[in-house]
């Protein structure tokens, strides 16, 4: 977890075009970061690490979350100065996730809140005092998502969002800055980004088109690279604009015809649809539903599965190849058949039914894979392992490897094979890793 601080280049696979950016450019003082960060590390990071209750690494998000505040304290820190002022500067956090970057900032007496669209466990888990403002909000590009009396607008990891920070900020007020740290791609109605260079990796050219859209808002845009654990540490910062705020006007028309020219196949003047009592930007934005959706093959009907199943097994097992392990047994192992040929079996309405599952047929095979191997898009059964080989190579390397770990138990589930292949399962049951119903 040390491995990124000790870097003063952090270097990444993205193949982004700012590869040759010094980490913390911005940072005046390095050790005063360093302090910073470690100070932080002490006040929040063991206590968020030990009560983190979601699914995800806290050693990951605890410490990148810590990192980015202590990047912001210091950038604003050095605002402060520069303006010759000690007003703290007031944020908010569009797409806050979990609030802990809020919390940290709020904690040290910044004046802000955050704003997701879906509460997270974490949030009942903050201290009471101080008191934390989190938000459950789906924000939608327009004149009612306006922040004129917030310094800072912050997007971190703001998804479908991304592209509006800049935005959001040049509308907000002509002192409003923003601070955007990007990772998913997204176009300002809602799809995913086209890379538009073919020498640059997605990320790296989004991150070009970031800086392009807040230039097109009048930001003088600089970048930084933070030290966080993650590929994707490049932030955009726009804290001074390139015209005078009597210019605002002009600013804004460039702003509406730019959004009006990426956004695809919708014809808005000036972007502007009124939908209800609020003045949309983007006739076809569509924010993410307030309820995350499970995608991935498992919530289909399980007779649809079961039948699935059964005709790529049977197709397998058709093409009768006998493994010479099991010659004895005279075991059918079948052969190996590309996806695409099993597609073309399939009943149509078993297709439509997975592909509303965002999976297709290879997810929900690979969901079965007591059953299936997929490999290279081609389909075979998987031979059945036995027991002593298990242990012998992947368990006891496992426990070795990792602190109180405790083998499967590996009779918990029925044996597919002994109960639907014609010949049985080709292992005896004290061999076998399933159970045979005995």
């Amino acid at each position: 977890m040390h491995k990124w601080m000790e870097s003063s280049i952090p270097t990444d696979s993205t193949g982004t075009s700012t590869a040759s950016i010094r980490s913390l450019a911005l940072v005046d003082n390095l050790e005063e970061y360093n302090s910073l960060f470690n100070e932080l590390k002490q006040k929040y990071g063991l206590s968020m690490v030990s009560i983190w209750p979601e699914c995800t690494d806290p050693q990951k998000f605890v410490f990148e979350d810590i990192a980015i505040a202590a990047y912001l304290l210091m950038l604003w820190k050095k605002e402060r100065t520069t303006n010759g002022t000690d007003n703290l500067q007031s944020f908010v956090d569009i797409g806050c996730g979990n609030g802990l970057l809020v919390y940290i900032l709020a904690s040290e007496g910044h004046r802000g809140y955050g704003i997701d669209l879906r509460k997270r466990k974490l949030w009942d888990l903050y201290p009471a005092e101080p008191k934390i403002d989190l938000r459950v909000e789906t924000l939608v590009p327009s004149n009612a998502s306006l922040f004129p009396t917030i310094d800072w607008i912050i997007g971190n990891h703001s998804d479908e969002l991304s592209p509006w920070i800049p935005v959001i900020a040049a509308r907000s007020s002509y002192r409003c800055r923003f601070f955007l740290l990007p990772c998913c791609a997204y176009e300002f109605d809602g799809r995913k980004y086209q890379r538009q260079n073919g020498a640059l990796s997605q990320y790296g050219d989004f991150l070009n088109y970031a800086a392009e859209i807040a230039a097109v808002c009048g930001f003088q845009v600089e970048t930084d690279r933070l030290r966080i654990p993650s590929t994707k540490r490049t932030c955009l910062i726009g804290n001074k604009r390139t015209y005078a705020e009597t210019e605002y006007e002009r600013i804004d028309d460039k702003i509406k015809a730019f959004i009006n020219e990426r956004s695809k196949g919708v014809d808005v003047k000036d972007t502007l649809v009124q939908t209800g009592t609020e003045d949309s930007w983007s006739a076809s934005f569509k924010p993410r539903e307030s309820v995350e959706k499970v995608r991935n093959c498992t919530k289909i009907d399980r007779s649809v599965v079961e039948k699935i199943v059964t005709i790529v097994f049977e197709e397998i097992l058709a093409k009768r190849r006998v493994p010479e392990d099991f010659a004895a047994r005279n075991w059918n192992a079948g052969g190996t058949i590309a996806l695409e040929a099993l597609v073309k079996v399939i009943p149509q309405e078993y297709l439509v039914a997975l592909k509303a599952e965002c999976g297709g047929l290879q997810t929900l095979l690979r969901n079965n894979h007591q059953i299936f191997r997929v490999e290279k898009g081609t389909v075979q059964l998987r031979i059945p392992t036995k027991v002593s080989d298990v242990i012998d190579e992947a368990v006891v390397r496992k426990m070795k490897k990792v602190k109180n770990f405790k083998p499967v138990n590996f009779k918990q589930r029925v044996c597919w094979f002994f109960t639907n292949h014609p010949d049985g399962c080709p292992l005896v049951e004290n061999e076998c890793k399933f159970n045979h119903g005995s």
